[in-house]
């Protein structure tokens, strides 16, 4: 555990040594950018000091941007420079490296300021390297889901990836002719819901990444505060998707109707739909789903401000996994 020396014969308080011992341990580098520092508690327990003091102690820290605290992931070195302070290669006798390395720095504590981990800062600048390095192999991958709005919802928060072809499939059309996913991808996509009967109709040996969707929180809370009284219109382009919604619903709101149904595929169905409502619910997904002739009744009626915007989200593990075999393949192309 981190021991910080106190002289309390110092006029100096003890929360100001604390912040100026771990400020020196950051900028001398004993505390590397991304290191996570022991809890509050932990640090005082530690050093037979009291928890205000040391959470005193990283506020200060926190406002001068040496380190961030996220809830629920811990606090961890930000930067080793503070706030506002810039680096002019003319004026200081600092090397391209030194300079270069407080530029990561800077670079680092916006990213961590977002909630980002180490880990997954890593990720994203190896990431975003190989992309700067120009032209080079790509990783092809199959996406495969039973509706095309989850497909859609998957592919957009796997945009962070570089490097990667994209095609989607839906699954029924697969079990009808598999023929059609050929064998030049280099990995498969699929959500945990159908990886098993997906795995076994196949029967492939290719790399598979089976990846796990939860429901957003805020797309749980805006079902939660829709009034039971409330008139709801799901909208949709498949029915597994909207009856997805429905049961969604029937889990999170308090109905006095069931929610009515349409398929905008249909334009007049569609317009029906919206006259009959006050309240709808669509996947966030809808503009690159949603027929051009229908999107702006659609968007009218969003802007209203009585609607949910229905959506999934990757669990950080899938995310992991996923990154990781994409670098898996990426170097097996390069030493191929």
């Amino acid at each position: 555990m981190m021991h910080i020396p106190i002289d309390t014969n110092r006029s100096l308080p003890i929360y100001q040594q604390v912040a100026a011992q771990l400020t020196a341990d950051i900028q001398q580098g004993t505390l590397p950018v991304g290191t996570k520092l022991p809890t509050v508690r932990a640090l005082a327990e530690a050093n037979g000091l009291a928890v205000g003091t040391v959470r005193q102690a990283y506020d200060t820290l926190v406002r001068q941007g040496f380190i961030v605290m996220n809830q629920g992931r811990g606090t961890f070195v930000r930067s080793t420079t503070p706030l506002g302070s810039v680096v002019n290669p003319e004026r200081t006798p600092a090397s391209r490296k030194q300079t270069a390395l407080l530029a990561i720095d800077r670079a680092l504590g916006e990213i961590m300021d977002l909630g980002i981990s180490p880990r997954e800062a890593r990720i994203f600048f190896d990431l975003k390297l190989r992309e700067l390095e120009g032209a080079g192999p790509t990783v092809k991958i199959g996406l495969i889901d039973c509706n095309p709005e989850a497909l859609a919802q998957i592919r957009s928060q796997m945009a962070p990836l570089s490097k990667v072809e994209i095609t989607s499939y839906l699954i029924d059309d697969l079990f009808e002719n598999p023929a059609r996913l050929g064998p030049e991808f280099d990995l498969l996509v699929v959500t945990s819901t159908h990886a098993a009967q997906l795995a076994e109709f196949l029967n492939t040996e290719r790399p598979f990444v089976s990846v796990v969707m939860s429901l957003s929180t805020d797309t749980v809370a805006q079902l939660a505060r829709i009034p039971r009284t409330a008139k709801v219109g799901i909208l949709c382009q498949s029915q597994r998707f909207s009856e997805i919604i429905e049961r969604a619903c029937g889990r999170f709101c308090e109905l006095d109707t069931p929610p009515q149904l349409a398929r905008w595929n249909s334009g007049e169905e569609t317009a029906a739909l919206l006259e009959r409502i006050d309240t709808l619910i669509l996947p966030k997904s809808y503009q690159s789903l949603c027929p051009p002739e229908m999107l702006s009744f659609v968007q009218r009626f969003i802007a209203r401000g009585n609607s949910v915007l229905y959506h999934f989200e990757m669990d950080q593990g899938s995310l992991f996994s996923l990154t990781e075999q994409v670098e898996q393949a990426l170097r097996g192309r390069v030493e191929a």
